[in-house]
């Protein structure tokens, strides 16, 4: 009662005395949910969110993207919508650009929703260049829809793990003119952990407890969080939920034992 827990029942009790695992979400209850863009990569070349110029078009249609392929909306200290797509409003805002503004010059002509299935988010938008369909999404779903080189995707996949190293969650964005070539970038940014993660994780192995994190994001950016707050020990206890389905229910059962991590998780 103190901690501000009620029991109902003294079952309940008996329950939480015989717990070997708690089951975490990582966004919003080990991190902080509060995005905020911390690098780029455009024309091929990773930028610190400080050092980007609007005057390069490949780094402003980066943020022109960004903004038209979301539904946030910012004004002053009220956000509304996804903190994903708040942090990449603030980020526009930052250079100089208002949501409002973008939308008005580039009117949304029609769009597909994101859903847990196509793991992507479309928008058509009119601008002075034509209709072009602006795509977000997770980098290693929009690169196999994307008509590029295998080289080229090769070289994407690597700045996305190098970046997912470093704790950064990515998000892929192109854009695909109606008679011209299709042009991506990546935008990453950082959801640090609340500053009490590491010691709540702490006390559950302490108390025998194993905490094990569920997340949607990449398997290598998952792994650097659960590292940095204790879940994690060895990359060999971080697994991607796809592998699960290779696995009957009693494999299962001897499979999970030493893992800590699962990423890329539907839900």
């Amino acid at each position: 009662a103190k901690n501000g827990i009620l029991i109902k029942s003294a079952e309940s009790l008996e329950t939480a005395h015989s717990v070997k695992a708690v089951i975490l979400d990582k966004t919003g209850t080990l991190t902080q949910n509060k995005m905020t863009v911390r690098k780029i990569v455009a024309h091929g070349h990773s930028i610190a969110e400080e050092d980007v110029n609007l005057e390069n078009d490949d780094e402003k249609w980066l943020i022109i993207a960004s903004v038209l392929c979301s539904d946030a909306t910012c004004q002053g200290e009220t956000e509304i919508g996804d903190p994903t797509e708040t942090a990449l409003i603030r980020f526009s805002q930052k250079n100089g650009m208002q949501a409002e503004d973008l939308r008005s010059q580039y009117p949304r002509l029609a769009e597909i929703p994101f859903d847990s299935d196509r793991k992507l988010m479309s928008t058509l938008n009119q601008t002075p260049h034509g209709k072009i369909l602006f795509t977000k999404g997770a980098a290693d779903v929009l690169t196999e829809r994307m008509l590029i080189t295998t080289e080229e995707k090769e070289k994407i996949h690597k700045q996305v793990e190098a970046l997912s190293k470093q704790g950064l969650r990515l998000l892929c964005f192109a854009g695909k003119p109606f008679d011209g070539d299709t042009i991506s970038g990546l935008i990453a940014m950082m959801d640090p952990p609340r500053p009490e993660s590491a010691e709540a994780v702490a006390a559950c192995k302490a108390a025998g407890i194993k905490p094990v994190m569920i997340t949607g994001d990449h398997v290598v950016t998952a792994a650097a969080i659960a590292k940095e707050i204790g879940i994690l020990q060895q990359d060999t206890e971080a697994v991607e939920g796809a592998v699960l389905d290779a696995y009957t229910d009693e494999q299962l059962v001897d499979f999970v034992k030493d893992k800590s991590v699962y990423a890329r998780v539907t839900p």
